[in-house]
């Protein structure tokens, strides 16, 4: 079990760092990253429908599958070419639902407020910010690529810096349970210890 933990540390040690580099170039580099990441999607999908056409051609497949190699293939070569409109069409929608979801969300903090519920003011202030975001969204969505990736990347700096603090309560708690544990062991120890000198006694008595 102890074994199996620190492999787990590990693990999440490697996660984190990984967070907080891809965090770190969402929000320095937002567009060469949407960039790239357009042509990895873009080109797997073009490799993934070379793969079906040949297996069709070579007789290891059905028209099925030729099929879905070509439509694979074209929509790789449009993500490739223009992944820039396909994310404002992406982020166009996004915006609608984040106003919509606002407004319905500003609404229902006013239930809350009636209420006396103390959580209305950060129901409020959420729904300002989705309703601020969807509005920019829409009105710009080309603009908004930048920000909403480099928030992204902010908000994975923020994950891998809380994850970095639980990691390292969690090593402290690893370290006060193995502590306790040899005090525990030490304990017994000292009791047989005990324990003998006595029953050596009696037989001396």
């Amino acid at each position: 079990m102890k074994r199996f933990l620190s492999y787990l540390t590990k693990y999440s040690l490697i996660i984190i760092c990984a967070t907080a580099v891809l965090g770190v170039l969402l929000a320095v580099y937002p567009d060469v990253m949407l960039a790239y990441a357009a042509f990895f999607i873009g080109g797997a999908l073009i490799i993934c429908g070379i793969v079906g056409i040949i297996n069709y051609f070579t007789g290891g497949s059905s028209k099925f599958t030729l099929a879905l190699g070509i439509i694979s293939v074209a929509a790789g070569v449009i993500v490739c070419v223009a992944y820039r409109q396909i994310i404002s069409i992406i982020i166009f929608l996004l915006g609608a639902f984040l106003l919509v979801g606002g407004i319905v969300n500003l609404v229902n903090s006013a239930y809350i407020a009636f209420s006396r519920n103390r959580s209305w003011l950060l129901t409020v202030i959420l729904s300002i910010a989705s309703i601020v975001l969807g509005i920019v969204s829409l009105t710009n969505p080309f603009g908004a690529q930048t920000k909403i990736i480099r928030f992204v990347g902010i908000s994975l700096i923020a994950f891998a810096v809380l994850d970095t603090i639980s990691y390292i309560q969690l090593k402290q708690a690893f370290k006060e349970a193995d502590r306790r544990i040899d005090e525990e062991r030490e304990a017994e120890t000292a009791q047989e210890v005990d324990f003998e000198e006595v029953d050596s006694d009696q037989r001396f008595d």
